[in-house]
């Protein structure tokens, strides 16, 4: 599988990238198209200002002993490379379906423009933040430029699969 070489310095980077696959038309390498990357996305963005949703016990029991045992050599290292493994869990909730429109496999353009707004909108909303933010299920309490980096690191790896036109 082809993925591009994506590395984010900034919010604004990412936005930047967002609005030219958006604008400008991409090719997918993954299984997620541009409208369900930005919204899984905008969802992980908004967990550390809203809170992140309750896991099953076993989940919490299985995250807390990560976060104790290996959570921040993840988090360096996934902030780090900006990548992780494909195929990772995550939260079914966070996991959305292809909207398709007349075109077999295209998504819909009011969708995936919902989807980008949406994403846009939850990374103004990070950029401006200042309060508490809510600890992470696997990497603990963030510091703010650390949960920056996390949704630097979160938003390359996703949106290294989908290549400009």
């Amino acid at each position: 599988m082809q993925r591009r070489e994506l590395r984010f310095s900034t919010l604004d980077d990412v936005k930047s990238d967002l609005q030219t696959l958006h604008s400008g038309g991409y090719r997918q390498f993954g299984h997620w198209n541009l409208s369900q990357n930005a919204n899984h996305l905008a969802d992980w963005m908004s967990f550390p200002i809203d809170g992140f949703p309750k896991s099953p016990w076993f989940i919490r029991i299985v995250l807390s002993i990560m976060r104790v045992t290996q959570g921040k050599a993840l988090f360096r290292k996934f902030a780090q490379e900006q990548r992780m493994a494909p195929g990772q869990p995550t939260l079914s909730s966070t996991v959305y379906p292809a909207i398709a429109n007349q075109a077999p496999g295209a998504p819909s353009m009011e969708y995936q423009a919902a989807a980008v707004d949406r994403l846009l909108s939850c990374i103004d909303r990070l950029s401006a933040y200042r309060g508490p933010l809510h600890p992470s299920p696997l990497f603990g309490p963030l510091s703010y430029d650390e949960a920056v980096a996390l949704q630097l690191a979160h938003c390359a790896h996703h949106l290294s699969f989908l290549e400009p036109k």
